[in-house]
This record gives C-alpha cells, structure tokens and sequence, in this order.
C-alpha cells in the first residue's frame, strides 16, 4: 500500500480543501440618528408609492372590467349570429315542406292519383243530401227551462209570461 509520503515523492498531489472567499464585512454597521425632517421624507415617499400603486389599481381595474365585458359582449354576438343562421336555415326547410305538403294535397293531384292507381271514375251526377234536424239540443234544453220559471201548483201564467198573473190569481185545478 502506497503512503502519502510515496505518492508526494511520486509527483501526486495532495487533496486539500480550499478556503471559501468570503466578503469583508464594514467593521461597524454606520448607525445614526435620524431627525424628524428624514423620518417625515420616508414616510412621504411611502405614501406616494402607496398611492401610486392605488392609482394604477383604479385606472387598470375598471379598463380591465371594460375589456372583459366587451368580450363578453362579443361572444354573445358570435352565438347570436349562428343561432340567427339556424333560424334562416329551419325557415327555409319549413318552407319546403310547407310546398310539399301543398303539392301533395293539391286537388288535382289527388284526382290524378284516384283515376291512374285506384281506378275511378268521375261521377256523371252528384247527389247531396240536405241535413236532418234531429230536435234541440240539451243545451238548448237547458236554456230553454232557464228561461221561464218552474210553475207552482195551481199558479196561472199571466200575459207577461215571466210567470206571473196580471190579475186576481185563483187557485184552479190542473188540468188532466
């Protein structure tokens, strides 16, 4: 095994630790006592960065707030716009079919379709039938017995109709 004293003779070097450079340090810290007049000049420069800083908050806030609404506003144009373009496109294609629909139920077309596929004819004369009155209504029932009182037992209509007699009332037997 090799010694130090061997390996220095052989021309190997040594490892040592380097020294760290440090910086020299003012022997004493320069300390003073400060007036009111430099006590004040601080504290007015603190202030007017304080207030520098407040300024730029209010002028860059409210531009920041417009900035944001405008594109917000601007966003909901976009989607105004495509929904507006979804609008026009539906109308267009409610509009074909409102044409279909009418080139479907056109009457000639319906009679085209009639004598080609089913095979039929045109009629040579057309009967129409007049409508049956079957008798009132039980609306008109209801209105009817509405309007004019129930009649008591015994009780004459008078000239009035409501009911009620013109003159003397006499009881009279019901009729049979």
């Amino acid at each position: 095994m090799a010694t130090r004293g061997a390996l220095a003779a052989a021309g190997a070097k040594t490892l040592r630790p380097r020294p760290v450079e440090r910086p020299e340090r003012p022997s004493s810290p320069d300390l003073g006592v400060l007036d009111r007049r430099q006590v004040v000049a601080r504290a007015r420069r603190r202030q007017a960065r304080v207030l520098t800083a407040l300024a730029a908050a209010l002028v860059a806030g409210p531009l920041t707030l417009a900035s944001l609404g405008h594109a917000f506003v601007a966003a909901q144009q976009v989607r105004s716009d495509s929904l507006q373009a979804q609008i026009a496109q539906a109308l267009q294609v409610q509009q074909d079919y409102q044409l279909q629909k009418a080139e479907l139920v056109a009457p000639t077309r319906i009679l085209a379709i009639a004598e080609t596929r089913l095979h039929m004819v045109t009629p040579s004369a057309v009967t129409y039938l007049r409508p049956v009155n079957p008798g009132e209504t039980v609306a008109q029932a209801h209105e009817a017995s509405t309007a004019a009182p129930p009649l008591r037992h015994g009780a004459r209509r008078g000239a009035g109709g409501d009911g009620s007699s013109s003159g003397s009332t006499t009881a009279s037997p019901p009729a049979p």
